[in-house]
């Protein structure tokens, strides 16, 4: 988008008049500069849902889509907002993203009325699935190829292709995914991360994952959510004591922790059973004195199972 309309110093409120009645006429394009000058002063999340549905009526998803996740958390606030978000992310072809994003707003939904606008904002994304995926088959064919031949990938390219899954229509990523959740030259973070998506929608199958040396399964819509459980709860009281003093140390070992929740998943709160022992442990070894901890340690026997699968995630020799 071209921006042609200069801001009127200490005036959004003119631009944002001036942007609604453009919406009002269907004349998109000049409702998004309106409310992209206004959007330069007042960074909030009015205005910048205002600017997001301009942009996406206006063809503009990508920016849409930047725009939105700027007040990403406003968007799970209502359903008619989350709604908009969805069809953003559906436009900007972000698919297994926008299944995932549904999910997480049925709790918005009471009334029969709601029931029917998330039944119809379903059957968008459905729809639009389906027109890429009978557009795009060669595509989606190499996408495929590469994801079901990530064994030979660097840990680098490896890394991307996890995270690229949100673009994936579900129909792929059903099909890549379980094959990914059990390859054994795949690091466990990334394998943790396939298998969190898994979670995300409340698939109830049974699932196989190579859980470091172990094949293990799990139904993802019975386990818990790695970063919101009893664990992660103490770890983060942990953290919070630390932050007025320590500032820098305690970016640190929330950031290990951070680590740690994703590797143990699913079983992270039958590892952790002395959440301070583990917090405690981290902050003497980023501080130069894991020596404290005795070798007899749960703390000590997993930490070398840990930093195995961390130096494999950043493709350091083992």
């Amino acid at each position: 988008m071209n921006n042609k309309i200069v801001a009127f110093p200490h005036n959004d409120e003119h631009h944002l008049d001036l942007g609604r009645a453009a919406m009002h006429a269907g004349e998109f394009e000049q409702a998004a500069e309106h409310f992209e000058a206004a959007y330069t002063h007042e960074h909030t999340f009015a205005v910048s849902r205002m600017l997001t549905e301009a942009l996406l009526h206006a063809g503009h998803f990508q920016e849409a889509q930047s725009v939105a996740e700027e007040f990403i958390t406003g968007y799970a606030r209502t359903l008619t907002d989350g709604i908009l978000f969805a069809q953003v992310l559906t436009e900007s072809h972000r698919f297994l993203g926008a299944h995932e994003w549904l999910r997480s707003l049925s709790s918005l939904v009471h009334t029969p009325e709601e029931k029917t606008r998330f039944s119809e904002a379903g059957d968008f994304l459905i729809g639009r699935e389906k027109q890429y995926l009978d557009a795009e088959k060669e595509t989606i064919a190499t996408q495929t190829k590469q994801y079901l031949g990530i064994a030979g990938e660097s840990v680098l390219m490896q890394t991307k292709l996890v995270s690229d899954m949100d673009n994936l229509p579900l129909a792929t990523f059903n099909e890549i995914a379980p094959r990914l959740l059990t390859e054994q030259y795949l690091p466990q973070a990334l394998r943790n991360t396939v298998a969190l998506h898994f979670v995300t929608l409340g698939d109830e199958e049974t699932r196989g994952l190579r859980w470091f040396d172990e094949d293990i399964t799990f139904v993802p819509a019975q386990v818990d959510n790695p970063f919101d459980n009893s664990v992660q709860a103490a770890w983060a009281k942990f953290v919070d004591e630390y932050e007025n003093n320590e500032p820098e140390l305690a970016t640190m070992v929330d950031q290990e922790l951070h680590l740690y929740l994703l590797l143990l998943f699913p079983r992270v709160t039958s590892v952790v059973t002395d959440p301070d022992e583990w917090a405690n442990y981290v902050v003497r070894r980023l501080s130069g004195n894991e020596k404290v901890i005795t070798e007899a340690s749960v703390v000590k026997r997993w930490q070398d199972r840990l930093d195995h699968e961390l130096a494999a995630l950043n493709d350091q020799p083992l």
